[in-house]
Formats: C-alpha cells, structure tokens, sequence
C-alpha cells in the first residue's frame, strides 16, 4: 500500500474541528430544541405561577448506571475517641453507629460526621463490656444489636446506648457459635451468620423476641462458582429484600448465594473477589463490598452487575480492606473503610434535571412540549458498540469487507493492550488504528475469569468488556464458546456480514 493511498484515506476521516457529520448536525438541533423547550416552559411556569420551577433530581444511566460519587469521610475527633478499626456500620434516624474493634466499643456520629458518643458496657455475668464487637444493624424497634465475635453473643442496646438484653443460643452450642453479620425482615425477624466451628458455618433466625427460628446452611468450601450449593465458607454478612429473599455474602467461596424466606437454595451470583458487606436500597440495588478489590460493586437483585465504587487507595474515594455497607433515608451510601481508619459517605451522582409538571397548567395551551418530542431521535442515533478481535478484522479484509466496517450505525472496541497492536496497521486501505476504539474493562472481572478459565489475561480482558456490550466478533472458538457460556453474542466474520453489512456492502457498490 502505497503512502499516498494511505494519506487520501486518511483525509476520508473526518478530523476535530472539520465539518461535523450529519449525525453531529442532527444530535446538536435536537438539544437545541430541548433547551429552546426548556426554555419556554420555564417562561410559560413563571407566567403563571410567578415563581420559576424547581427540578427535581434524579439517577441517569447510559449503558450502565452513572456509579455514586465519594462525599466525605467519617474518622471521629483526634485523641482518644478517634475512630481506630472499623467493621461495621449502622443507620439509625440521624445517627450512624460503628463498631470500632481495636478499641472494642460502638462509635456515634451524626449524618454529616460530627461525633456524638461512644458505648461498651453490658452486663453479661463476669462480662462488663463489650469483647469484640463486629457487625452492627439497627432493629425495627428502634434499638441497636452488635454481634460479639469473642462473647459469643449478640447485645442489643437503645438507641443512646444504653444495654438491654443478650441473644444467644441455648446449652452447649452457646460455646461454639460465633455471631457475625446481623439483619432484619420486614416481620422483625433478627438474622445472623455463624461463623464458629469449621463444620458449622450457616445462617440462624430469631423471632423478635430473642428465641430461635430456624437455621439453614453448612459448612463447605467451593473449588468452582457453582460447587455446593447451600454450604458456606464464613459468611460474613447478609441482606433481605421486601420479598423476602435473602441473600447472604459467602466470604471465602467468593460468591452471594440467594435463598428463599424459608432458606431453601435458589442461586448463585457470582463475584470476582470476596464479599463482605451486603445491603438492599429501595430502587433493588444490591451492593456488595468486596474486600479483595477495595470497592463495592453494584448488582441488580437478578444478579446482573450494574457499576462499581472506590478502589485501593489512601486518597478521598479510596478504600483500604472495606468490610460494611448501609444505607439512610436519602439513600447515602456509609462504607467501613476499616485499614484507613474512617467511614466513607457517597451519594449518587445528581443529573438528568426532570421538570416536575405545574398544577392547574391546561395541556391544551402546552405546545412548549413539542419540541421533546424530538427526544426519541437521540435513541435512534445510538450507536450500537461491538468488541471486536485482531482476526476478525483480517477475516473481513480477507473477504474484501473491510471498507465497509467504516459505513453504518456501529462503533468498534478493543482493549487498550490490544489496541496498542494496531497502531500503524493499514488493512485495505483503511487505518485500523482509528477505525477502532480502546475502552475500558473491569480489571477483578477479567481477573475472574483468568483464574476460572485457565486463559489469558488478554482473552479475558477482551472478554470482560464483552460482557458489558453484550456483543463480540472473533474467529477464535475458544474465545467463541467462552463468550457464549457468559451470555455474549458471538459473530465470526461471516455471520456478521450476513447479518449486518448486506444492505451497507450493497450502497458501497453503489447498487
């Protein structure tokens, strides 16, 4: 290929700051008329009702949702109350309690940090504080419950902290359980994890009087995702939807198994490091703090991962070894940060201003509304995105396609370690460089799967960012049967031609 083929090809690309494309020109009239919309209905609002409206804000997402944002941080006063180790953590009205475990007492803070107070002290026979104080839940009564890891019990106290009452299990079996996580159901059942003796690791359930329930779970350790079902390996902690399902974090088998109200097994989902801290919003979020890779990860409650937060770190955002999770009434988000000695408060990002409707407007007189309804071309002009490999790209050139990779509704991506390999390469006349785009990938994904597969870290990455497309194109069987097995729609050259490039191959001949 000649250099001067090279350069004509490239000035078909259109480069920043030339004449925007007619999909730009169109994306740019439809925001235009948004605004002129917004406009309007403000001037229309204030007309009215001679004050200007007041948006509301709500959670945007794109192909994923927008991940919450870091806010501050919570560490106690400097000097003795100064937070030391923090496990757990609790939302009570505007308080948030936490169990700081060197200095084995119960922290108390406001909702925007200031503190407030400490307690330990109970009454247990020869035990007058607390010993190791680890998970902590606020109780639909109104009082607080922290399990004790070395006492073998769980104490609940008020609200100011002052101590009521032990729960524990009766007879010998009060010597070898060891509570762990706690929660509650919407009946005010109390459930906690039991990780005593190796061979007794499994959830118990109390009525809210104090009296045992049920149990369900055994111990086992899990070579493989799937292996055991049912078995535990320290469960650490474990949340309950409005449904009643339960979820419990399986710290050590690196997965959140999901039962039923009644504690029979249901399924499996699967995480990449080790779960800890498990909480439930109201949208049916499910949060799950993974200690392994420093940050909380996001799921629907299906188990389909929704986004991610934090990673390791000593700077604002960052964790160290995260261990709890709750949540309060505005939907704050509160994380043990335990080895940076603080609590971390995020929030979710605030976007996408929604106009609230104005009373009394008559619907007949509100033509400022036409303009939105220009609004679904943004969806049309979408672009769909296909990660793509190497020997795809060569597969097409070979079949004389790959001009027409440029035509049509579609964006190529790679990962950034295989992107690096196409800089310089012209195939067809085209610069594959520029006709493919790097994006980013979760790294403990792709850590996941070169530890469950036995692949490459290459192959899994290209895989982890496949999973969010939900589309890949490769020539690889390998990499085919994998991306199958994951849910990913698979295309090799020929399948992808006869599927997507019959209509653009036709105009590019000119037919």
């Amino acid at each position: 290929m000649s250099d001067s083929t090279t350069e004509a090809n490239r000035r078909d690309w259109p480069e920043p700051g030339g004449e925007p494309s007619l999909t730009r020109k169109i994306a740019l009239l439809a925001m235009l008329l948004i605004l002129i919309a917004i406009v309007l209905f403000a001037t229309y609002y204030y007309l009215v009702h001679r004050r200007l409206p007041i948006p509301r804000i709500g959670i945007t997402a794109e192909e994923q949702v927008a991940p919450p944002e870091y806010v501050f941080s919570i560490a106690g006063p400097a000097g003795p109350d100064a937070l030391t180790r923090p496990v757990g953590v609790a939302v009570l009205g505007n308080s948030v309690y936490v169990t700081d475990t060197e200095a084995r007492v119960i922290r108390v803070y406001s909702l925007n940090g200031n503190y407030r107070f400490s307690f330990s002290a109970i009454a247990d026979g020869d035990n007058t504080s607390l010993g190791n104080p680890q998970h902590i839940s606020a109780g639909p009564d109104g009082n607080i419950y922290v399990s004790d890891r070395r006492l073998r019990s769980i104490y609940v106290f008020t609200a100011e902290g002052q101590y009521l009452r032990e729960i524990s299990l009766n007879g010998e079996e009060d010597q070898l359980w060891s509570p762990l996580g706690t929660t509650f159901d919407e009946q005010g059942n109390l459930y906690a994890t039991d990780v005593g003796i190796t061979d007794m690791h499994r959830v118990l359930v109390f009525d809210a009087q104090g009296a045992e329930v049920r149990r369900f779970g055994r111990t086992g350790t899990a070579e493989r995702m799937t292996d055991l079902p049912g078995s535990f390996f320290f469960p650490n902690h474990i949340a309950v939807s409005d449904d009643g399902t339960l979820f419990v974090s399986d710290s050590n088998n690196r997965r959140v198994q999901v039962f039923d109200a009644q504690g029979n097994f249901e399924r499996i989902i699967q995480t990449a490091g080790i779960p800890r801290g498990l909480a439930i919003d109201e949208e049916g979020h499910l949060y799950v703090v993974d200690a392994l890779a420093h940050s909380v990860d996001i799921y629907t409650l299906q188990g389909e991962k929704i986004t991610s937060f934090g990673g390791r770190g000593i700077g604002p955002g960052q964790f160290a070894f995260p261990n709890a999770i709750d949540l309060d009434a505005t939907g704050r988000i509160y994380v043990t940060d335990r080895e940076n000695h603080q609590v971390q408060v995020w929030e979710w990002a605030q976007a996408d201003i929604v106009i609230p409707a104005p009373p009394g407007v008559d619907w007949s007189r509100a033509w400022w509304l036409l303009p939105l309804l220009l609004l679904p071309l943004l969806l049309l002009l979408r672009r769909r995105r296909f990660v793509v490999n190497v020997d795809f790209i060569e597969a097409l050139a070979s079949a004389g396609k790959i001009e027409v990779m440029r035509r049509g509704r579609i964006r190529w991506i790679i990962t950034a370690q295989l992107h690096t390999a196409l800089i310089g390469r012209v195939i067809g006349g085209v610069d594959i460089a520029r006709l493919v785009k790097r994006a980013a990938y979760s790294d403990s994904d792709a850590a996941h799967l070169v530890k469950t597969q036995g692949i490459s870290y290459d192959d899994a990455a290209l895989l982890a960012l496949a999973k969010r497309t939900k589309r890949l194109c490769t020539e690889d069987a390998r990499l085919t049967a994998w991306g199958r097995r994951l849910g990913i729609e698979v295309f090799d050259a020929e399948e992808y031609s006869r599927r997507f490039l019959k209509g653009v191959d036709k105009g590019s001949r000119g037919e």
